[in-house]
């Protein structure tokens, strides 16, 4: 179809058919590079490797080419997919230039990403079944008291995320206010003991995960009744502002690091926070499979919501909760989780918990049993120390469980290295020493060192401290 937003989809169809038929191939080429990397090698007589690059040294010492399950195999795969998913793309990006060219609106964010191709039509019916349904039983979104509206969200649901952009980008000023209007100024999320505020969290996570960047800034300034952002403000910051955060999501070896990259902020959550340190220290990729970066750039976060509060034996459903990369601000800095060393997984994590929960004063205040529960899905247990010692702990932490503990109010005053009132996560047990120990993490992170006088963000205590000092211990595992 010819150049369009920079693409050439003749061209790379012609590229990919390429690659197809080039990676049945891939086998014989490996095995014969493997011949004669094995000739220098002998060569050589071992004074220097045949190669140092890391790609060719698996191939150095085959003995039986043909044999290999390793980097041909892989390599002839990874051709077939790539070649495939540029195919796909080619189609879509093919539909999206049909599309303007009959005049329908898609942000090019959407351009050549790797979905089915959209349909002129799922756009066209889900524009007339909106304006046949907007008006059903008191408006769009209204779950209390609106069948057709939780039809009119179905449907949207049901369409690509390129089809969902254009039909926002289609709809007319009148239908955008109308739209607006519907929604409403009714309770946000999971407000009221109602289901009109779930109905608003899935629009606002099908439209903020799905919409091009461009279209979906356009649709936060029109639909001013949905609950974009998380209410802000907290007990000791009032009308903190969003300001947008470019860094990474990980560092930079892509690695979980909780001591690094954690650092409680203004509000009391470090139950939370201690809870999210705990599980990422027992399972490191549990962030990594419950936080999705969407084509947009913006996340959706998965937490669990049980049927009945923390019941024994019963798993939480999943809930999606979508944000983007705008945290809240006093004076230009960081209100809550900072984004420490441009790192953002933390911050992102507790942004979406704070939007869950109804905004991030909801979120001041709790225990690791809560926390853990709701990050994992998983049935949590909290006791006291004196029912779980140190020995008890520490073989759970062999067993992979996420642990942590909650200190007596005023501890500062008997031993300035803790903080009372406060969620640690335990890192470590060591019960081989005299008397036996057990290693904290206070999630207030490198952020400990700037309060007077500063507490260190890893402490120490002996058994008699942990069960003089402590009130509670919370644990479960990671995942069901």
């Amino acid at each position: 179809m010819g150049d369009f937003h920079g693409f050439d989809t003749a061209k790379i169809r012609t590229l990919a058919s390429a690659m197809k038929k080039a990676g049945p191939g891939a086998r014989t080429l490996h095995g014969e590079l493997a011949g004669v990397l094995r000739e220098a090698q002998v060569l050589l007589k071992g004074a220097q490797p045949a190669s140092r690059s890391p790609a060719l040294e698996a191939l150095i010492p085959q003995a039986l080419p043909m044999a290999y399950m390793g980097l041909p195999a892989s390599l002839n795969a990874q051709l077939d997919a790539t070649a495939d998913s540029m195919t796909r793309r080619c189609a879509q990006l093919d539909s999206v230039h049909h599309l303007a060219e009959q005049g329908y609106s898609v942000d090019p964010g959407l351009d050549f990403d790797d979905e089915p191709a959209p349909d002129q039509k799922h756009v066209d019916d889900a524009l007339k079944y909106f304006d046949d349904h907007i008006d059903d039983s008191g408006g769009f979104l209204w779950e209390n008291s609106a069948q057709g509206s939780q039809e009119v969200l179905k449907r949207f649901s049901s369409l690509t995320p390129t089809e969902l952009d254009a039909v926002m980008g289609r709809m007319s000023v009148e239908q955008l206010k109308k739209l607006n209007s519907q929604v409403g100024e009714g309770s946000t999320f999971w407000g009221a003991g109602s289901s009109d505020g779930a109905v608003k969290t899935q629009s606002v996570n099908m439209l903020m995960s799905e919409l091009g960047p461009d279209t979906l800034a356009r649709m936060e300034t029109t639909l001013t009744h949905l609950p974009w952002q998380p209410d802000a403000s907290a007990e000791n910051l009032k009308d903190p502002q969003f300001k947008e955060f470019d860094g990474s999501l990980y560092g930079p070896s892509g690695n979980i690091d909780v001591p690094r990259d954690m650092s409680q902020g203004g509000d009391g959550d470090c139950w939370f926070l201690a809870s999210l340190a705990a599980i990422s220290a027992r399972d490191p990729d549990f962030v990594r499979d419950h936080i999705k970066v969407n084509p947009n750039g913006t996340y959706t976060v998965t937490f669990y919501r049980a049927p009945l509060p923390n019941v024994d034996g019963v798993p939480g459903q999943p809930v999606e909760v979508t944000v983007d990369n705008k945290l809240p601000v006093i004076s230009g800095k960081a209100a809550y989780a900072p984004v420490m060393d441009n790192v953002m997984w933390v911050a992102i994590y507790e942004k979406a918990y704070a939007q869950y929960s109804g905004g991030y004063s909801k979120i001041d205040g709790g225990l690791g049993d809560r926390g853990m529960h709701e990050i994992t899905g998983v049935p949590t247990t909290r006791t006291t120390p004196g029912s779980m010692s140190l020995a008890d702990m520490d073989q759970k932490i062999k067993e992979g469980q996420a642990v942590t503990v909650g200190s007596v109010p005023h501890l500062n005053a008997v031993d300035r290295r803790l903080v009372g009132t406060h969620e640690y996560s335990v890192q470590s047990v060591d019960t081989k020493t005299h008397p036996p120990t057990v290693t904290l993490f206070n999630p207030w992170g490198r952020n400990s060192e700037k309060v007077d006088p500063p507490v260190p963000a890893t402490v120490t205590v002996t058994k008699s401290q942990y069960q003089q000092y402590f009130r509670s211990a919370s644990y479960t595992q990671t995942r069901p």
